[in-house]
C-alpha cells in the first residue's frame, strides 16, 4: 500500500508540473482552420536508435511545398548517467531517467544539423531549476555555457541561441541569464507523449484539441520527446492525423515564434 501511495503521489506531481503537464481538455471533434499551423520540436535527445527513428520519420513528413519538414531539436549536452547524479539534476518526480548526450553521441548531433534541423539548448544536465542549487545565477550560467562548449566541439558553426528550459521551468534567474547570454526562450505545447498512461490515440486527440483551440497569430509549437515510444514509433501517424484534420505543418522557424510566457 505504501508503494502504491508513493507512485500515485509521483504521478499526481507530474500532472501538475513542467513538460509532463496534464493535457488540455480534449474535444470530440476538431473544427480546424486551414490557417492553423504547427511546428515540431523534440526534447531530451540525442539518443541512439530513438533519435535516428525520429529523423527517418521527419524525412517522410512534408510541408505544403513538398519539402521534408525541418524540426527543432532541444538537446541535452551530457545528461548524468548515475542514480545520485540524476537525482541532483532531474526533477524530484522524474520517472523517465533516460536522457540524451551530445558529448556521448556527437554523430547524431551532426546528422540532425546536416539534415537541416534547428538545434537548441536544453541545458547540460537536464537541470530542474526548482532545485535551489540549480537556480543560482552561477549554476544556471554553467548549464548554458557548458552546453555551448560541447556544441562548438561537435558542430562546424555555433548553433542559433535558442533555449528551452527542462520541464518548462522558467525562474526569474533563468530568464535573466538567458537574456544576458543572448538566448531566445522557446516554450511550446506538450504533445502528451511524456504524460503517464497516454496512448497514441489519446495523443492524437490531445494534439487535435490543442490546434483546434489555438488562436495565436503564430504557429503552435508542439513538444515531443525522442525517448518516448509513442513518438519514436508513431510520430508519422500522429502528424499525418493532424494534417488530415486540416492543420498545416510548417518548418520550425525561430523568427515565427511567439514570446515566451
Amino acid at each position: 500500500m505504501l508503494k502504491l501511495n508513493v507512485l500515485l503521489t509521483a504521478v499526481f506531481a507530474m500532472l501538475l508540473t513542467g513538460c509532463m503537464s496534464a493535457p488540455h481538455a480534449v474535444t470530440t471533434e476538431a473544427t480546424s482552420s486551414p490557417h492553423t499551423e504547427f511546428m515540431l520540436t523534440f526534447d531530451d535527445g540525442p539518443l541512439p536508435d530513438m533519435t535516428e527513428r525520429v529523423l527517418d520519420m521527419l524525412a517522410t513528413l512534408k510541408v505544403d511545398d513538398g519539402t521534408a519538414v525541418k524540426a527543432g531539436f532541444f538537446l541535452v549536452a551530457d545528461a548524468p548517467d548515475t542514480f545520485w547524479r540524476r537525482r541532483q539534476s532531474f526533477a524530484a518526480y522524474e520517472l523517465w531517467t533516460k536522457k540524451g548526450s551530445m558529448a556521448k553521441y556527437p554523430e547524431l548531433v551532426r546528422r540532425i544539423y546536416q539534415e537541416g534541423h534547428v538545434i537548441g539548448n536544453h541545458t547540460t544536465h537536464h537541470a530542474w531549476f526548482r532545485w535551489p542549487w540549480k537556480n543560482s545565477p552561477d549554476a544556471i550560467t554553467a548549464e548554458f555555457t557548458d552546453w555551448q562548449t560541447i556544441a562548438r566541439s561537435i558542430l562546424p558553426e555555433t548553433p542559433t541561441r535558442l533555449f528551452r528550459p527542462p520541464y518548462f521551468v522558467l525562474t526569474k534567474n533563468v530568464r535573466a541569464v538567458a537574456a544576458d547570454l543572448g538566448y531566445q526562450i522557446v516554450m511550446g505545447e506538450a504533445a502528451g507523449d511524456a504524460t503517464p498512461f497516454m496512448t497514441v490515440e489519446m495523443i492524437k486527440k490531445h494534439t487535435e484539441a490543442l490546434l483546434t483551440e489555438w488562436d495565436e497569430p503564430y504557429p503552435c509549437v508542439l513538444v515531443f520527446h525522442e525517448m518516448r515510444p509513442a513518438t519514436n514509433e508513431h510520430l508519422t501517424e500522429i502528424v499525418t492525423n493532424l494534417q488530415q484534420k486540416g492543420f498545416t505543418l510548417v518548418h520550425f522557424d525561430p523568427a515565427r515564434l511567439g514570446a515566451a510566457n
